[in-house]
């Protein structure tokens, strides 16, 4: 990865959505070659994912347990419902991050998660204050 590398992956986590047209003015190169470095970095494993960053009105972690032989599986059905998924070791098996934008939302979400083959019990913690 090069200096320009560098230059690309900071526009894209500025501002995931820019044109390769727009990237390739600002790091002074043609379009063709922002899009193959792009494609580069995304098989070397450098750019995982591209994602939106929003901001969630709700948000909370929802502890799950599962059936023992079914939580790789069942944290892997999970990815649909969370933000974010972690094994866990301890009482719970799982622990998913869940994003929503209203009560409403983050019911359902909740509601998928409990449905969700392999799951036996789940403990939902909304979050009510950010301190840093």
């Amino acid at each position: 990865m090069d200096e320009i590398d560098k230059k690309i992956l900071n526009i894209l986590k500025e501002e995931g959505r820019a044109p390769y047209v727009d990237i390739a003015g600002r790091v002074d190169l043609t379009e063709g070659a922002v899009r193959r470095r792009i494609s580069n970095l995304i098989k070397d494993g450098t750019i995982k994912k591209f994602t939106i960053d929003t901001s969630a009105a709700v948000e909370s972690v929802v502890l799950i347990k599962t059936d023992p032989t079914m939580t790789r599986k069942t944290a892997e059905s999970l990815k649909e419902h969370s933000y974010r998924v972690f094994e866990l070791s301890g009482e719970y098996d799982i622990m998913s991050l869940v994003q929503a934008y209203d009560i409403k939302d983050l019911n359902e979400k909740v509601d998928s998660i409990r449905e969700t083959q392999g799951v036996t019990d789940t403990i939902t913690l909304v979050k009510l204050n950010e301190y840093f």
